[in-house]
This record gives C-alpha cells, structure tokens and sequence, in this order.
C-alpha cells in the first residue's frame, strides 16, 4: 500500500465559520483513517490553540505555527524558533509604536504588554486562549513565532529583520515566522518522518499562510472561500468550509467514495 498524508488547515477549513466540524467533515476524516491514510493539521495555531481539534479528530500528526514545529505520531520531529537578538529588537520598536506583541511557545501565548480591546477582538475570532502576561518570556524561552496587531499602513515602521517572514492573517493581524519556515516545510519534515512521498501529499487551505504548502504538495485543494488568488495556486477547488468543502474536496481527488 502506497503511503498517503491529508493535511487541513483549521480555520475556515477544518471548521466551518462558526468554528465547529462539520459531521460531513468528521466522516471524512474518519474515512481517511480506515484507509490507513495519514491525517494532520497543518495550522499557524501553536498547540495549546490546536489542542481541541486534534483531540476532537483523535490526531497524531500535526504540524503548528505555521510550519515551525511538527509532531509525527505525536513525537516533535521538527523545531525552528525565532532569534532572540531580533525579536528583542521588534519588541522595541512594538513598543514606540504602541503596538501589541504575543508571543508562542507551544503550549502558551505570552503578552508584553496588556492588551488592546482591539487585539483581544482580533485573538477572539479564533478563540484564543488566555494570555500570560509576561513582558519578558522571550529572553529566557523558546519561541516559535510572534503575533502583532496593526492594520498593514503601519507595516513601514516596523524593522523587518532577514530571518523573519510577516504574513497578515487578518486586517490587524500579522504572524512573526523564520523566513525560512512555512507550513510547506514543515509538512516536507512530516511527510519524511512518515515515510511519504511529497506526491502523495494532499493539503487543504484557505488563506495566505497556505501559499507555500497549496503549491508544494502533490495535490493542493483550496477552499471554496479562499480568495482568488489562493485558488490560483491550488490545483483543485472544493466548496467552501460552511457546505461540505472536506468532504467534496476528497471526493474530488478519489482520496474517499
């Protein structure tokens, strides 16, 4: 049998809008599974964020902030933090410009300053768990990516230091992720634990933090609810997240009947 890798986005992709699982999208996991198909997430959530999900689908592969870190049956196979020289000097300039910072370790989100109405408005629209207020994490912890809440008019004065790579998940949301990384990466890192061939990898996506991983897979789906030029990159459109999108997405590409 030839060894296969499905893996899903969560936000507007897993989940509908109103952040459940459709039971059309329950079945089909399922369905993967009893085909001995492997199932991940491939998700910018960290793990404490993820963490519903994957116990809800009974998962043990994921791959979290966006690309940074992978588990294969539930063992990490894959790390790569931010510097802390460089996110000293991006906290620094958040400060001067009034701007929120929270920053990831797996299992937490740790704030350096209390936060905005505005930031806990962005951080609700994917239930977030609480924040741990602690202005100094990063100096003494791993961490493996960054959130920061400006609209994109204040993209100019901020440092972009070379490592990182800024990707906007929402109209005042940005993620802080190693240049080097991206879900595509760390999906390649999963896929060889796995003993998969990157032919044999389908990924689902909706936003632009799936940019990378819809073109470098073997079968890239893109959310009928994706902008048009995420659709542009995939190789397949299904319907979007609210009518049966997984469900019709693998039917499509005869990964289930």
């Amino acid at each position: 049998m030839v060894a296969r890798l499905a893996v899903f986005d969560i936000d507007d992709t897993l989940l509908a809008s109103n952040k459940t699982l459709l039971p059309s999208t329950v079945a089909s996991i399922q369905a993967l599974k009893d085909q001995q198909i492997h199932v991940a997430i491939a998700t910018g959530r960290n793990l404490a964020m993820a963490r519903p999900v994957i116990e809800a689908l009974a998962l043990r592969d994921y791959v979290l902030c966006n690309g940074s870190a992978a588990f294969a049956d539930g063992k990490q196979v894959h790390q790569h933090t931010l510097s802390k020289a460089n996110l000293g000097k991006l906290i620094t300039a958040a400060d001067q410009q009034q701007i929120d910072i929270v920053v990831e370790s797996l299992d937490g989100l740790h704030i350096h300053t209390h936060p905005s109405q505005q930031t806990r408005d962005v951080l609700e629209t994917f239930r977030a768990p609480q924040l741990d207020y602690a202005p100094d994490y990063y100096q003494a912890h791993d961490v493996y990516q960054a959130m920061m809440f400006y609209p994109d008019a204040q993209n100019r004065l901020l440092p972009h230091p070379d490592e990182f790579s800024f990707v906007r998940f929402h109209e005042r949301g940005v993620d802080i992720i190693p240049k080097a990384g991206s879900k595509a990466q760390g999906i390649a890192k999963l896929a060889a634990a796995l003993n998969v061939d990157n032919a044999n990898v389908a990924a689902f996506g909706d936003n632009e933090n799936d940019r990378e991983m819809l073109q470098s897979v073997g079968i890239g789906v893109a959310m009928g609810n994706a902008k048009p030029e995420i659709k542009a990159l995939a190789d397949i459109t299904t319907t979007d997240c609210d009518h049966d999108g997984i469900a019709n997405g693998l039917k499509k590409i005869g990964w289930i009947a």
